[in-house]
């Protein structure tokens, strides 16, 4: 048989452009030599209104068929029926052939069914893990379903690549041999730096792009009452129909507004176009939002490659605050410190500051947060089988 490498990847939804881990997984494949053959596993629904690449192949998992015994995750035999259902779906594209990698992003049971899938087959596991998806649980039964599952993921995986060290740490995950630090991989940008304009003197625009959380909205309503001080603006690229967004819109004047766009690509360019500064604000009680103690924020590696300063609010001992410690960052703010704020505010209207600042966000891009980096590390580090075989069946203990 002739020898090739085949990365098949199992996710809850196809690879796809938005937030979240979709965009993140679809650009490492993309990056991916065009040796490689691709391969997707994803509930069928998800792969409608998608473009992936002609060259991929795509296993298209039903949700049932009507021969299919009954699905109950929470108990261990009917999922482990409903696994080897799935199993006979892709064994009868693959036919006697094998991946030689199976990668998967530790979200949800199609997460299990990669470690499955590995186990099963003997092929090695790369799991990525991007956040603590036990602590959005809706139960205690789910919460320790969930912890069960994913570190017994994490135990059959033979690389796994956390967003922090802080995440880590959280699960346990102390073996350097296996485990490693991988930031989500930019889009990039192949434009200069964006540069010094007089207009920021006078008139600077602070940019938030995604999603807002209720607890956020007076911290926002905060910000933009000091830009007002200083005839700034503060540019939103969120949602509308989110709690808060419509009365913090209409309350403070100098918030300009914009719906998020289809592609990063394109919010990439507008933030280029308008911006004089990033905003990268996390939420400030972690007790509401405890998962921003351990992820990591892909909007900064993302707008990092504009050449913009970058102003990070994040409580102390969270990954994005000793990020930005350990990197002397000069816009960081632990805490809604109005007087700090306003005096990095003014310091955006100062070319020399604004440059000073600038030059650390460009310095990042450059280094840790550059796209070739982070891809070359993904492919150096990706467990890949060293052998090829026929499937072999067998029992899962």
């Amino acid at each position: 048989m002739k020898q090739h490498q085949h990365i098949l990847v199992s996710l809850g939804s196809a690879p796809k452009q938005g937030p979240g881990s979709l965009i993140i997984i679809d650009r490492h494949l993309k990056r991916l030599p065009s040796s490689w053959q691709i391969s997707i596993v994803a509930p069928e629904e998800s792969f409608a209104d998608t473009n992936m690449p002609d060259s991929w192949q795509l296993l298209s998992i039903p949700m049932r068929r009507w021969w299919w015994p009954p699905y109950r995750r929470q108990i261990p035999r009917l999922l482990e029926t409903r696994f080897l259902c799935w199993q006979m779906e892709c064994e009868k594209i693959f036919l006697r052939e094998r991946p030689t990698a199976i990668v998967t992003v530790l979200h949800d049971i199609y997460s299990v069914f990669a470690a499955y899938l590995s186990k099963i087959w003997q092929v090695p596991l790369s799991v990525i893990v991007h956040d603590q998806e036990e602590l959005w649980a809706k139960s205690e039964l789910e919460y320790h379903w969930i912890k069960r599952n994913w570190q017994a993921v994490l135990n059959q995986a033979t690389r796994v690549w956390t967003v922090s060290s802080e995440l880590a740490n959280t699960y346990n995950i102390m073996d350097t041999s296996k485990a490693s630090i991988l930031l989500p991989i930019p889009e990039g940008r192949q434009q200069k730096f964006v540069e010094w304009k007089d207009r920021f003197k006078t008139s600077p625009v602070v940019a938030y792009a995604g999603s807002i959380y209720p607890s956020q909205v007076s911290s926002f309503f905060r910000i933009a009452s000091l830009l007002e001080k200083i005839n700034g603006t503060l540019l939103l690229v969120t949602p509308l129909n989110r709690p808060g967004i419509p009365d913090l819109i209409n309350n403070c004047p100098n918030i300009e507004h914009r719906e998020l766009f289809a592609t990063n690509v394109e919010v990439i360019n507008f933030l280029a176009e308008k911006a004089s500064c990033i905003l990268v604000p996390y939420p400030l009680d972690l007790a509401e939002h405890p998962w921003a103690a351990t992820c990591f924020p892909s909007k900064l590696v993302e707008f990092s490659h504009l050449g913009l300063p970058a102003i990070i609010l994040a409580p102390l001992d969270t990954a994005l605050g000793n990020w930005a410690i350990r990197h002397k960052w000069d816009s960081y703010l632990t805490k809604m410190d109005e007087e700090m704020l306003l005096q990095i505010l003014y310091e955006l209207t100062e070319k020399e500051k604004w440059t000073k600042m600038a030059n650390q966000c460009q310095r990042v891009s450059q280094g840790e947060f550059n796209p070739e980096l982070i891809q070359s590390q993904f492919e150096s580090e990706l467990a890949v089988s060293s052998k090829i075989n026929g499937l072999v069946k067998q029992s899962i203990n």
